[in-house]
């Protein structure tokens, strides 16, 4: 009855309000958007000649009419405008609604590497499982959404193939056999070209010489037999050492070698599992490599300056790595039991029953339900029946709860659970599921009366590396920096290692502000740069050494600084021989606004006549002067405009320079594939929609600073969806507000955005 009473309380407050609503909703409507909008045109295919129930019903149109008339988008220029009140009033009345539909967290799965890190955790298993466990798709730039974690038929026997392939290795029958193989350059061999004879890589005496960086045609690999070029191969899966002794030559600073697994022979499919930086002078490395039975090793020399080549016809004069010996030991046991076997099987003998719960705690902290307990049970039973040992039984169960959602899916109540909770904040943090400390506070109260110390504890440990590491992956797309290029006819200075590191910049800037607590606004603007050797280099700076990144302050003349100075950054968003102002400008909005950018319906019909355009300005221009496209790309172009005076690889440059590839041309024996370069003036100024001129990097950093707030609740907003695994909305609007105002007085730290985060009521719900 009580409940009666507030629902007919609840419906007479509401009731005034959307009657109200409803006329002045849908006559702004019929006055301002239905020409375009209505039965006769349907603008980017929108429709609002509806009941306001019909779109109300819409969020995600919602979301865009409320964006586009708050920020002035709509109606357009050239319409009859109606006046502020109105607009305010409108959108006042849309916010209203949108906040009321707090956005749904659907269930989420563990990615590949949170699924990689947990089990490096639990078992020591320190194994890429990018072999075997698929992509995870990515919605929104980040593949943690629940949205996106559909689980199809392909998938679920990956994480069957997956949960095999770990319980037959955590759990082995019998202790691995520790054995030692050496080589030398008897046993050394390097990649033929056989079109040219060679490919770089020869014997000189004791030494065995790569010269090139390109792998497929550059890299030296080894045999057991002197006498045979088959290919070392893993006997068993374990941890391996190896011991290189190695050196360079002709070399006045540190150089890198790569360890790549794939068949040396035909290398066309190496895949880099690791690189080692060795300083000048070194003379080796050890390193240690977890690696699976039939892996075939091979080295590369990765900061080589020139492509894997033949030497037949010329002597090579720069700098080259020599290798002398390999020695390779493992699998390596240090203890036997293992700790992860001591880990699933504590007692020689044990019950199904209590195997199972045993199990089932270790892997999720929680216990199973009675019906699902039941289940797991019989799987144990029915092994030990058919007279498996202990250690098949524990691993019949163990690959059935890897296998099952209990495991796979992240167990998220509507209002947190304490033991629900350290696994959100692990996962957010350390990519991993929580330690027994963490554990602790939870089932104890402390961690959701007060995190603090929980999160400066985990933000301190060497696990908060995965976090930094794989949030600036996804944000700023630094896996993607060396895709391609440079290509060194064009680019002949800029190195492939240098490349690689301007992949790690961002990461370094992030990890660099989060450590010491500095401001946010670094992303925008800084007085410093992370870089290590290659990059000092490359942006002209004081000389750094090694390849450890260290923030160096940047000269008054200099235009670096914020990310959108950074080379990684602008070479992202080029093609291999020209940028691209519309990747950069989008990138700008949708990473650092936080802007959701959809082209229209539309817009492969609408596509401009673009023919008689002579420059990229003038191209991209006529995109302007369609309504379907003008929306975005006065807000893009002119900050993909400002930055046309840094290259395809983040170089300063004061003028165009077009490159043509030319038919092939045959010289004597060999074809051969020339360039045709063509230099034409920059004209990058214009105008945002608010009229603020862009014109070059320095006034685009001065635009974006004038709009700080809107950026720093743009990241805020990243770190929200990292954090929470899914969209941050509109409807948001308010829990992002607060994270703003409560860091002001911090300077706007990254750290304390952090703390701010979790430390939120909306951290503790699904």
């Amino acid at each position: 009855m009580m409940r009666l009473l507030w629902m007919i309380l609840l419906v007479g407050f509401l009731l005034p309000a959307t009657l109200h609503a409803q006329p002045s909703l849908e006559q702004f409507f019929t006055q301002n958007c239905v020409k375009c909008h209505g039965p006769e045109k349907q603008k980017g295919e929108v429709r609002l000649d509806k009941p306001v129930a019909a779109l109300f019903a819409d969020e995600e149109l919602l979301e865009t009419i409320a964006t586009v008339l708050e920020a002035g988008e709509m109606p357009p220029e050239d319409a009859p405008q109606p006046k502020a009140k109105a607009v305010a009033e409108v959108v006042r009345m849309l916010q209203k609604h949108i906040l009321t539909q707090r956005p749904v967290n659907p269930l989420k799965r563990l990615t590949r590497a949170e699924y990689t890190n947990t089990m490096h955790d639990l078992f020591g298993m320190d194994f890429d499982f990018a072999g075997l466990l698929p992509l995870d798709h990515v919605e929104q730039g980040f593949d943690k959404f629940g949205e996106a974690h559909l689980m199809s038929p392909h998938q679920v026997m990956a994480y069957l193939k997956t949960a095999r392939f770990i319980a037959e290795r955590v759990l082995p029958d019998a202790k691995p056999k520790t054995r030692t193989w050496e080589f030398d350059v008897r046993h050394f061999h390097g990649s033929k070209n056989f079109a040219t004879g060679g490919g770089g890589d020869y014997r000189d005496g004791d030494d065995y010489v790569l010269t090139g960086f390109r792998p497929y045609r550059s890299n030296l690999h080894f045999s057991i037999d002197p006498e045979s070029h088959d290919q070392f191969v893993v006997p068993a899966f374990g941890l391996y050492r190896l011991e290189v002794k190695a050196r360079s030559e002709k070399s006045k600073e540190g150089e890198v070698i790569g360890i790549n697994l794939g068949d040396g022979r035909h290398p066309t499919s190496f895949r880099n599992i690791r690189r080692i930086p060795m300083p000048h002078g070194s003379k080796g490395f050890t390193t240690k490599l977890t690696l699976k039975a039939g892996d075939q090793l091979a080295f590369t020399f990765d900061s080589a300056r020139v492509p894997g080549r033949s030497l037949v016809k010329k002597e090579h004069k720069g700098p080259a790595m020599r290798f002398s010996r390999l020695k390779v030991t493992g699998p390596l046991t240090e203890q036997w039991p293992t700790a992860a076997m001591e880990a699933i099987l504590p007692k020689p003998n044990m019950k199904p029953l209590e195997l199972v719960d045993h199990i089932a705690l270790l892997l999720t902290q929680r216990p199973l339900e009675a019906e699902a307990r039941q289940v797991f049970v019989e799987i144990a039973r029915h092994q030990k029946e058919s007279g498996g040992s202990m250690a098949a039984t524990a691993r019949s169960v163990l690959i059935a709860l890897l296998t099952s959602p209990h495991f796979i899916y992240k167990a998220e109540s509507p209002e947190l659970a304490d033991v629900e909770r350290s696994h959100r904040l692990s996962y957010f943090l350390w990519n991993s599921a929580p330690d027994i400390e963490l554990l602790n506070a939870a089932k104890s109260g402390a961690l959701s009366k007060d995190p603090s110390a929980q999160v400066e504890r985990m933000l301190k440990d060497a696990k908060s590396n995965r976090f930094i590491d794989d949030f600036t992956r996804q944000w700023l797309q630094r896996d993607k920096v060396d895709d391609f290029g440079p290509d060194v006819r064009v680019f002949k200075n800029v190195r492939r290692m240098t490349v690689e590191s301007m992949g790690r910049e961002g990461r370094e800037l992030f990890r660099h502000m989060l450590e010491n607590g500095l401001s946010m606004e670094n992303f925008i603007d800084s007085d410093f740069v992370m870089v290590n050797d290659r990059l000092a280099r490359f942006y002209e700076l004081p000389a750094v050494e090694g390849d450890t990144f260290l923030p160096v302050k940047i000269p008054d003349k200099s235009e670096r600084g914020g990310l959108v100075a950074q080379a990684g950054f602008l070479k992202l968003t080029s093609t291999d021989f020209a940028t691209s102002p519309i990747h950069r400008g989008s990138w700008i909005l949708k990473n650092l606004y936080n802007e959701r950018i959809e082209p229209p319906a539309d817009v492969l019909i609408n596509e401009p006549d673009i023919r008689g355009t002579t420059t990229i300005r003038e191209a991209i221009l006529k995109h302007q002067q369609l309504e379907s496209c003008s929306r975005c790309h006065s807000k893009i172009d002119p900050m993909g405009f400002a930055l046309e005076y840094y290259d395809p690889v983040g170089r300063k440059r004061s003028e165009y320079r077009h490159v043509e590839e030319l038919p092939v041309e045959r010289e004597g024996t060999t074809f051969t594939k020339k360039l045709k370069f063509t230099k034409v003036p920059i004209d990058a100024a214009m105008k945002l929609p608010n009229g603020r001129e862009v014109r070059d990097l320095p006034t685009l950093k001065a635009a974006l600073m004038a709009d700080k707030e809107r950026i720093l609740k743009g990241i805020i907003g990243k770190l929200i969806s990292y954090a929470h695994g899914r969209e941050v909305t509109r409807a948001d609007r308010p829990h992002v507000d607060a994270i703003f105002e409560s860091i002001a007085q911090q300077d706007f730290s990254l750290r304390a955005a952090i703390h701010a985060i979790v430390a939120h009521p909306a951290f503790g719900r699904k």
